[in-house]
């Protein structure tokens, strides 16, 4: 891909409209987005889906056209997922176009490539966690007051023997429903990792939590929710969290996709109101 000159990129940066640049912005906080996800996020005010879909296509189609955005030589769901199925990532030139909207000037171009299978499923689940969240904050159920991927959301701290730490949450995410507000480190968990993995893990957060930065900063440690991929994954992580102390053991909450919500509203396996009332 050849890149743009300055006065081109200058020039597209004029043309673009706040949609473009949105959905550009949200790619590169992302790394990686979905077709399909983009879709959701930015056209879903189009009253039928066929129209949403099309509009869509037709939008990201223009954005490569115009080399701010790169379309993955892979697809998730196989051939029959057809453009929904595509993923994105920015073009050096949409990089360097963020960078002079921002006030940075133009860095120089660097290349793009395809990254491996373990990373976009990993990168694209953590994205399909926001949107879940931005639907239902569309409907009302909740605000979204804040998600902060990786690596926005790490956290340094002073380790053992005074060493240098960094915790790596795969989200920060706070939300606030009724009168409550929630915050959630959260931890996309794909099976693709043993047993002492997620214990060293598991221990990198009591650590953060030991070291009291983040409540010195905000007055609360958030909760740890971990989102995995079946019934039985969640119960190797939850047999992991109970060896740790009984202290400790409230701060982390296990579940699968069907119910992060409900696991980061902190109202998971509470009976409905309804039931709460008559007992």
């Amino acid at each position: 891909m050849s890149g743009l000159g300055k006065q081109q990129l200058l020039a597209l940066a004029d043309r673009l409209s706040e949609r473009d640049l949105e959905i550009i912005r949200t790619v590169d906080r992302f790394r990686l987005l979905q077709a399909e996800q983009l879709r959701s996020l930015y056209f879903h005010e189009i009253s039928t889906p066929g129209g949403s879909a099309r509009i869509c296509r037709r939008a990201l189609a223009r954005l490569v056209d115009q080399r701010l955005l790169h379309r993955l030589s892979r697809r998730i769901g196989g051939v029959r997922a057809g453009s929904t199925g595509h993923i994105y990532t920015l073009t050096p030139a949409a990089r360097r176009l963020l960078a002079y909207r921002n006030g940075n000037g133009l860095p120089s171009d660097r290349g793009v490539h395809e990254p491996g299978e373990g990373f976009v499923q990993h990168t694209l689940a953590i994205a399909e966690l926001y949107v879940t969240l931005a639907d239902a904050e569309r409907f009302g159920r909740l605000q979204l007051a804040r998600f902060d991927p990786e690596p926005d959301c790490w956290r340094g701290h002073a380790g053992a023997f005074a060493t240098r730490a960094v915790l790596k949450p795969d989200a920060y995410v706070e939300l606030a429903a009724g009168e409550y507000e929630h915050a959630n480190f959260v931890e996309i968990d794909l099976a693709s990792e043993g047993r002492q993995a997620l214990l060293r893990k598991l221990r990198a957060y009591l650590s953060y939590y030991r070291s009291g930065r983040e409540q010195s900063a905000h007055g609360w440690f958030p909760r740890i929710v971990w989102i995995t991929t079946t019934g039985s994954r969640a119960e190797v992580i939850e047999a992991l969290i109970r060896t740790l102390p009984s202290t400790t053991r409230s701060l982390f909450a296990v579940g699968l996709p069907g119910g992060a919500l409900d696991l980061l509203l902190g109202t998971a396996g509470q009976a409905p109101a309804s039931e709460a009332a008559n007992e």
